[in-house]
């Protein structure tokens, strides 16, 4: 029984939904029943029909309402679940740039040549800056904008600014933390948004300044390099003399001022001299010493290279004197040396070679051994003995 029940429901349902839709029995208590059960082509169907002195129309009427406020309700949960998941479109832009300064335009659409959303000042949420992100927040109607800029390299957040070009655009100018520099790209990546372009009319207005902007920071790299490049010694006479001038610029600074003649005031005159001839002996030692310094270094290669050059030429003169003492020998026939033929009779041997190397090392200051000396005078004692 019940199985028949459950399969008579449905097609009594069918039938009914039929027969209500049918414009023969359309009436007002149809119509409300159509709009009930969402059925609104078939309401709109009957509505047609229905004899608007029908008293029940205006139930209809209160139905339709109803419904009216339903689907508002989904339509704004739609829309709210729309702002909370994830980031919006991003608009499409164009930039161009001066040796200071940035430049934005964005218009609110996927795409520079698409229609732009009407979005007002007022559809503007929030535009901000920080020195490595700019942000860009609007929304029209179901409509979301988010536009990120990583820049390529730091801006200066107190001096950017933003304005409502005209309905549906916007413009930012962006100051450049380092003036009188020219950038290559916008983003820091090196892969370029498909909406992104370059803001040609813009562009034209600064494209004479571009030569001299890059040739100042040319001049900047390389002074940045050699910086870099310099010597201990050179860094410190540099600080030393930039030292120095700013002495000077505070002392010319300090007898520019209108002497007064109050006993504070003298007192105060002479402790200042003090301090000026304290910085004068201060500055003018600090400088005698990088001098000292530089002049000790260059002396002391000096030492070295002489030394390096008397070794090898004592070691020549004795090898020189080696060879032509064994030739000698052997066209003589004779294992000893012949008096007279130019020739040292003590010719230098391995003791005389240590002896080089002690002096070397005293030319150097370097520890010296003693040559032990051999005890002659004790032994002929002991034989008189």
């Amino acid at each position: 029984m019940m199985r028949r029940l459950l399969l008579i429901i449905p097609a009594v349902a069918a039938s009914t939904t039929i027969s209500d839709c049918d414009v023969k029995h359309a009436s007002a208590a149809t119509l409300v029943s159509a709009l009930r059960r969402g059925d609104f082509g078939c309401a709109a169907t009957l509505a047609s029909a229905v004899d608007a002195t029908d008293l029940a129309v205006n139930e209809a009427l209160l139905e339709l309402r109803s419904a009216e406020q339903r689907l508002k309700d989904v339509r704004d949960a739609l829309r709210t679940s729309e702002a909370s998941s994830g980031k919006g479109m991003a608009p499409a832009h164009q930039w161009a740039q001066s040796g200071d300064e940035l430049f934005v335009s964005v218009k609110f659409a996927h795409k520079w040549d698409a229609p732009a959303t009407l979005v007002g000042e007022n559809d503007v949420e929030s535009v901000q800056f920080e020195e490595e992100l700019v942000t860009v927040r609007a929304r029209k109607g179901s409509k979301r904008f988010d536009l990120e800029i990583v820049p390529l390299r730091p801006i200066d957040p107190q001096n950017s600014s933003w304005v409502s070009a005209s309905v549906g655009r916007l413009t930012l100018t962006l100051a450049k933390a380092q003036n009188q520099s020219w950038w290559p790209r916008l983003n820091r990546d090196k892969v370029k948004p498909s909406n992104q372009g370059v803001w040609w009319d813009k562009q034209e207005l600064y494209d004479k300044e571009r030569d001299k902007v890059e040739k100042v920071e040319r001049e900047r790299l390389k002074k940045q390099r050699e910086e870099r490049e310099k010597t201990p010694n050179e860094q410190l006479a540099e600080t030393v003399e930039a030292k120095l001038k700013e002495d000077e610029a505070e002392l010319e600074l300090a007898e520019e001022m209108p002497p007064i003649l109050t006993d504070e005031a003298q007192e105060a005159s002479v402790k200042a001299e003090r301090r000026k001839a304290l910085c004068r002996k201060q500055a003018a030692r600090e400088r005698k010493e990088a001098e000292e310094d530089g002049k000790k270094a260059v002396v002391k290669e000096q030492a070295r290279t002489q030394l390096a050059l008397e070794d090898v030429e004592n070691w020549l003169t004795y090898a020189i004197q080696q060879i032509d003492a064994d030739a000698k020998k052997e066209s003589a026939g004779i294992g000893g040396v012949v008096v007279g033929d130019g020739v040292p009779v003590d010719m230098p041997d391995v003791p005389e070679a240590d002896s080089l190397l002690r002096r070397r090392a005293k030319k150097r200051g370097e520890p010296v051994e003693k040559k032990k000396r051999k005890k002659k005078k004790k032994d002929d004692s002991k034989e008189d003995l």
